[in-house]
């Protein structure tokens, strides 16, 4: 085992390496690997301590550190640092090589004059190095309230007295947020690797792992929120002509009309993406809508349902499977009293669909805007109580 100082002919295997170090760990997919592409320019970049581990020649981990600040709460900043992305590739984890690197960067940052860090990351972990809940040092993390013991929000003293008494919030290094203030960026570098399949999974950081409990499942449908990589897919079947006209929206022109979807319309709470297991690859979505943005006069307690579901898996059932997954969600978790829905009349398996769920006719026809048409069509009215 070896360790030394990143050269710029590691730059890609390394970013190769983080990639595959974070994908699915914190987030669906990774921006680590970007993060570490735009920061070696970044200011608050310390090339003295950019480290690669190798193994037989080979490049299996790296970690990087960053200064940072700490706002006190006279509004003073008290200078600080950070590290990370640290990656281990992952045929080497779980076999001390994550710890033996951090230990020689600490040692290395301390011996620089770095009197204190903070990180996100994983306790059981890092705590082996030293690190404990940064709130036990009144430090407290950007994103939340001060009184919360942030479970992922680390630090450590590593010059005994450096921080004192002190009391104060943490500030990532702005770098660390580039893939998301540049998405177009971040895609067109993405693009560059092997596709990966992205998912949610329970150890991810907030927001992402509180979307796992919006997960549903049956034997052969699994309900979940929307990821940018299921644009293709979306694509390919929200382009078909006989899918979007009978649900009111115009078909989708391109992957990045259908990525912009995904990112504003389908990045709600109550929207799902519906995945036919057999493939993992999304069908159609399925949702509800609450009383502050349905096309429906409805009360606060109450929420309009919706679907759709791609051409080739009509006539299977999976829109009344899917609807019925919703209504249970609606009733038993969000507590709403009504749920309404309606169809164009020129659809009537739409309006099947509910009756099937046990949505009644209410007789009521109102109009609804139609995006294909640029004007309002009349819509049937169905009903469903608690």
């Amino acid at each position: 085992m070896n360790i030394r100082f990143e050269q710029p002919n590691d730059w890609r295997e390394v970013e190769n390496l983080t990639r595959e170090a974070f994908w699915n760990v914190y987030r669906p997919g990774c921006t680590e690997h970007y993060v570490l592409n735009q920061y070696r320019n970044n200011p608050a970049f310390i090339p003295e301590l950019d480290f690669v581990m190798e193994e037989n020649g080979k490049i299996i981990g790296h970690v990087m550190f960053s200064k940072a600040d700490i706002i006190l709460d006279d509004g003073a900043y008290f200078p600080s640092w950070t590290f990370g992305p640290i990656s281990i590739h992952p045929d080497y984890k779980r076999k001390g090589y994550g710890l033996k690197l951090l230990n020689y960067a600490l040692e290395k940052a301390k011996a620089m004059g770095v009197g204190l860090l903070q990180m996100e990351g994983n306790i059981d972990f890092y705590r082996h190095a030293g690190f404990d809940l940064a709130s036990k040092l009144r430090i407290h993390y950007h994103e939340m309230p001060k009184d919360d013991e942030v479970p992922f929000f680390l630090a450590q003293e590593l010059i005994p007295g450096y921080w004192g008494n002190r009391e104060g919030t943490y500030c990532p290094p702005k770098g660390y947020f580039v893939a998301d203030e540049n998405p177009e960026a971040f895609d067109e570098y993405e693009k560059t690797f092997p596709k990966k399949a992205m998912s949610y999974n329970e150890g991810q950081l907030p927001p992402f792992a509180a979307k796992t409990k919006l997960i549903i499942q049956t034997a052969r449908l699994t309900l979940r929120p929307w990821l940018d990589s299921d644009a293709e897919a979306l694509f390919k079947y929200a382009s078909d002509l006989d899918v979007g006209p009978r649900a009111g929206w115009p078909p989708h022109k391109s992957v990045e009309e259908s990525l912009k979807i995904i990112r504003t319309v389908f990045s709600g709470e109550g929207m799902w993406a519906v995945e036919w297991k057999e493939t993992g690859e999304p069908i159609g979505c399925v949702g509800y809508l609450p009383a502050s943005v349905s096309n429906l006069r409805i009360k606060n307690d109450e929420a309009e349902v919706g679907y759709w579901i791609a051409k080739p898996y009509w006539g299977k059932g999976i829109c009344t499977e899917a609807l019925q997954l919703v209504i249970d969600y609606c009733f038993n978790v969000k507590n709403f009293n009504t749920l309404w829905g309606d169809y164009f009349p020129e659809n009537p398996a739409s309006g099947k669909i509910m009756e099937k769920c046990g949505f009644k006719d209410t007789g009521i026809e109102t109009v609804c805007p139609n995006l294909v048409v640029g004007a309002d069509r009349p819509v049937k009215v169905m009903k469903l109580e608690k």
